[in-house]
């Protein structure tokens, strides 16, 4: 199974954005967006007619139809978290987009929260997860070493990315503000067999996508 994670930057790139979704409309099972408005949802559930949806706040993930979605939750407000059937076996697919501000992305005690909020929400839940998305946040933070300690994969980390932004973020910076390479993250648990793991450098966003494929 393969699947994508990105902050679409509600799709300001234009048809360079949309023409990148329909070229991974036939070979990607699970889309997990942020930064969705609701119109660029309407356009994405046109470009995705294979797919079922769940939408809110802003996040929307897209399921191929032969995957159950058994359920989809908003209740923490920065997570969208998906509930799959796959083969008899429940699987977990939580969609982030963290706290943007303040906008250094290190910890604070709402960061920290999160992680330990997300953490907790899932330790006792059966079957696997993957947890991705723009998490506003740096490698060093306790915030990211936090699902490291919980025992989740950091593929970021695993497979030694070197950045998860762009010149598209860059260029918008102001020459006091600190470039900044990391925002996005893919943890997964330990019963997630990853096979491969990529995050192609294209200016289709002023993030960049992480794209996991991977069996349970």
């Amino acid at each position: 199974m393969r699947i994508i994670f990105l902050n679409c930057w509600n799709a300001r790139t234009g048809k360079v954005f949309l023409d990148f979704v329909e070229g991974y409309s036939l070979n990607i099972d699970i889309f997990c967006f942020q930064e969705v408005q609701p119109g660029l949802f309407r356009k994405l559930s046109s470009l995705l007619p294979d797919c079922n949806s769940c939408y809110a706040g802003q996040k929307a993930t897209f399921v191929n139809k032969n995957i159950i979605i058994i359920s989809s939750e908003n209740g923490m407000n920065f997570v969208q978290d998906v509930e799959m059937g796959l083969n008899g076996d429940k699987l977990y697919i939580v969609n982030i987009h963290g706290k943007a501000r303040p906008g250094h992305k290190l910890d604070t005690p709402t960061r920290l929260r999160q992680s330990e909020v997300i953490i907790n929400f899932f330790k006792d839940k059966p079957g696997p997860k993957i947890i991705g998305g723009d998490f506003n946040l740096l490698p060093e933070t306790k915030s990211v070493q936090m699902f490291e300690e919980a025992e989740y994969k950091n593929l970021i980390k695993d497979y030694k990315i070197k950045t998860t932004r762009n010149m598209l973020a860059w260029e918008t910076l102001k020459k006091s503000e600190e470039k900044q390479c990391f925002a996005d993250y893919v943890f997964t648990s330990s019963d997630v067999k990853v096979k491969s793991f990529e995050v192609p450098d294209i200016k289709i966003s002023d993030h960049l996508p992480l794209i996991l494929s991977f069996e349970i």
